[in-house]
């Protein structure tokens, strides 16, 4: 195969190659080879040796020829050797298997192969015109604060620090013993008959004959609906109930049975039961926050004849509610402020 000499490096490449395996230049195919430095010699040259020095017809030379002549361009014999020992690369760029010699494909002259780029060295570091500033700054400070500690340590600290206090108020529930609270105002429906009305429940006199009635047979079917409201929210700890205390009275007249209780702060009735005897008894009855209590009386036990008598009236002497006020009060802490 014919051969072609690169320009650029001299290398001797094959003639179907573009770029040179050595350098990786591009060869141009449409260009004139190079002439080459060696004069050519015709096909069949004659050399001639002699020893007898110069003779008439060779000029004293004796005539030596070869037997074949050189090979020729075109002869196969003559192509370069292919460089081998190592194995074949893929160019990375066109994707053509190159010898394991070349370093530029010979196909597009990319290169085949690249050792490791050098790295660049850290740049120093300098400190600045603000930096420097900053740091005689901070070490003139450091001074002036080891030199007033030393002052302060060796005069005595005879500078007296004044001492500030913090007052902080909180709220807390007044937490009072039970007792009997002071109702504003009690309605009943109905209100009750003549001077025995629904007020008769709260006036703190029993026994004197001023309770609360009203004709139980008129209604029985929708009961008695009896209203407390108080000056304050307070939590109810139990409802003292009392009946008429006199015996014959008591019998001859209707007495309360199931009731049903609600606060304010409930929206569930809680049902009850009076017991069926004279004087008071305890209503087991609990809300937290309140300022008014419901009772609603839907059963009675039925009257009896007594001494010849027997009346329609239910009667109730008095009704107290037991508990204590929740609002709440304000106290005062003082403690010492921090030197923050």
């Amino acid at each position: 195969m014919a051969s072609q000499t690169c320009e650029q490096c001299g290398a001797s490449v094959a003639s179907d190659e573009q770029f040179c395996p050595n350098c990786g230049s591009f060869l141009d195919p449409m260009a004139a080879p190079a002439p080459s430095s060696r004069p050519s010699r015709p096909s069949g040259a004659v050399i001639s040796v002699s020893s007898d020095g110069p003779g008439p017809t060779n000029s004293g030379y004796e005539e030596f020829s070869l037997e074949d002549a050189p090979p020729t361009d075109d002869d196969p014999a003559s192509e370069p050797p292919r460089r081998t020992g190592r194995a074949e690369i893929t160019c990375p760029t066109c994707g053509a298997v190159n010898p394991g010699n070349n370093r530029h494909c010979q196909e597009c002259g990319a290169r085949l192969s690249q050792g490791p780029l050098p790295t660049a060295p850290r740049p120093a570091v300098q400190a600045t015109a603000g930096v420097r500033a900053a740091l005689a700054i901070s070490g003139l400070l450091l001074a002036v604060i080891f030199i007033a500690l030393f002052v302060n340590i060796f005069s005595g600290g005879e500078t007296n620090a004044e001492t500030s206090t913090t007052t902080t108020s909180t709220t807390v529930p007044d937490i009072a013993e039970a007792a009997p609270i002071d109702v504003l105002s009690v309605s009943c429906d109905p209100q009750g008959i003549g001077s025995l009305i629904c007020n008769n429940l709260i006036s703190g006199t029993t026994g004197q004959g001023n309770e609360y009635q009203v004709v139980w047979e008129d209604v029985a079917n929708d009961g008695i609906l009896i209203t407390f409201t108080f000056r304050e929210p307070i939590a109810i700890s139990e409802i003292q109930w009392t009946n008429i205390d006199d015996p014959v009275r008591f019998k001859q007249n209707y007495r309360a049975k199931g009731i049903t209780i609600v606060a304010q702060d409930s929206l569930t009735e809680v049902p009850a039961t009076i017991e069926d005897q004279q004087g008071t008894q305890i209503v087991r009855y609990t809300a937290l926050n309140t300022t008014t209590l419901q009772i609603k009386i839907v059963s009675a036990y039925e009257s009896e004849i007594v001494q010849e008598n027997r009346y329609g009236e239910l009667a109730i002497d008095e009704i107290v509610i037991v508990g204590r006020p929740v609002t709440p009060t304000t106290t005062e802490t003082t403690a010492p402020a921090s030197d923050g």
